[in-house]
């Protein structure tokens, strides 16, 4: 009898190159998993980088891959065991399953949060997930973050994921990388239930953070990008008030099935924004508050847009306002009706485009190894790193009324935008 042996199923990644997914194989084949190959990971950002194409299945991929050298190297370690390991990996492979149609944008309308989302879909996956070998009982710990060692991948500085989607984004988007971060992968660690790094990555570690901050200000809260995601939201929004998709259903969905159903939308409004948006005819701002340090440095030479400078104060109650959150699109639908009303112009040519997932760039601390056991802090150690990271946010951090071009001028116009900004200041309280 001939002897069976373990051939690899290859795959080629341009981050990591070639890597083995054989051991997964039970879980990649699985359909919930599959669909993510049809949802981009960067949403509507194609729009403004025809590369960023990159799906949450090859970010996965990426993140599974770069758990498991990270597990491997906790193991050589002891910090911790191959059952441990093995869990992890398996999480991380799934940690994005529950992602809906174009990510974050529709993400805001669902019920539940991807979170909450990917652990019902790898609870009901037991079966695949426990034939790759995986102690089901430890996967769903660590995707109901109930085991720290979830860290690993979903660590707000130092996580696989977030370590790999910065990188991969940054290739496809603004063709950089984090300085040092190969090497920063191999020197994080899991010590007393805390994600750590070595002192002497202490610099990688902070290149990570800049690079995080400048991925936000060119990519994912680029002007073009988010008015885009607005744009669609609002889209889908109103397909789901016309009855044409559930709220629910959002998750199971491709982004190409989503685009097939608003494009026959007979809603009004649905209509009117997707014309504009298949297009890429975005909407123009005519109205920005930002922070009043950063003002002057805002170009709007020849174009029609009133800027308006905010005290830092006055600018975090607009972004924590519950009315003017992402989520609130009942409360974002009567701003935009009112200052439809004061301008005089058609209510599906108004857009209210809040600051997209604003808690996401909150610079966080970042703990450092020693082996005396009195572990550090960068930000005790680093605070005017800290300090900067804040200034840097506030440079992009911008509210937007925006309109089409012919309509530009006159919501823009002294008159009409002071109105708004005085219903806008009591709307948000």
């Amino acid at each position: 009898m001939a002897q069976k042996i373990y051939t690899p199923k290859v795959i080629a990644d341009p981050i990591y190159g070639i890597f083995d997914i054989r051991p997964m194989l039970p879980m990649v084949e699985t359909e919930e998993f599959q669909s993510l190959g049809e949802k981009k990971q960067l949403g509507l950002a194609h729009l403004v980088f025809p590369s960023a194409t990159h799906t949450r299945k090859a970010h996965s991929l990426g993140a599974y891959n770069a758990t498991r050298e990270l597990a491997n190297l906790w193991i050589s370690l002891g910090l911790i065991d191959e059952k441990r390991a093995l869990a992890l990996s398996a999480y991380a492979l799934y940690h994005d399953i529950g992602h809906p149609a174009f990510s974050h944008v529709t993400e805001e309308l669902c019920p539940k949060d991807n979170d909450e989302m990917s652990l019902e879909i790898i609870r009901r996956l037991k079966k695949p997930i426990e034939e790759t070998g995986a102690d089901f009982s430890l996967v769903e710990k660590l995707a109901s973050h109930k085991d720290s060692l979830y860290l690993a991948v979903h660590d707000k500085n130092l996580g696989m994921e977030k370590l790999d989607y910065l990188e991969r984004d940054g290739m496809t988007t603004i063709l950089s990388r984090p300085s040092g971060i190969d090497y920063l992968r191999k020197h994080i660690y899991f010590v007393g239930g805390e994600i750590m790094i070595d002192e002497k990555v202490v610099d990688n570690a902070i290149e990570v953070q800049n690079f995080y901050l400048k991925m936000y200000k060119n990519v994912y809260l680029r002007k073009a990008s988010v008015i885009a995601q607005r744009m669609l939201q609002k889209t889908i929004y109103h397909s789901i008030l016309e009855g044409e998709v559930k709220a629910e259903e959002l998750q199971a969905l491709t982004d190409g099935e989503l685009i097939g159903i608003v494009r026959a939308s007979n809603n009004k409004t649905a209509k009117t924004l997707y014309d504009h948006f298949k297009k890429r005819d975005l909407f123009r701002e005519a109205l920005t508050l930002r922070h009043k340090n950063f003002v002057d440095s805002y170009n709007t030479t020849g174009k029609n847009i009133a800027v308006v400078g905010l005290e830092t104060e006055e600018l975090e109650k607009l972004i924590q306002s519950p009315k003017l959150a992402v989520k609130n699109q009942v409360d974002l639908e009567k701003l935009e009706q009112k200052i439809a009303e004061i301008a005089g112009v058609p209510f599906e040519e108004v857009l209210a485009v809040p600051v997209f997932n604003a808690w996401r760039f909150k610079p966080q601390d970042v703990r450092i190894y020693s082996e005396s056991g009195g572990h550090l802090s960068l930000k005790e150690r680093f605070p005017a790193h800290f300090k900067n990271l804040e200034e840097i946010a506030k440079s992009y951090t911008a509210f937007r009324i925006c309109t089409t071009e012919k309509n530009r001028e006159r919501l823009s116009s002294k008159e009409i935008s002071g109105k708004v900004l005085s219903y806008l200041y009591d709307f948000a309280k």
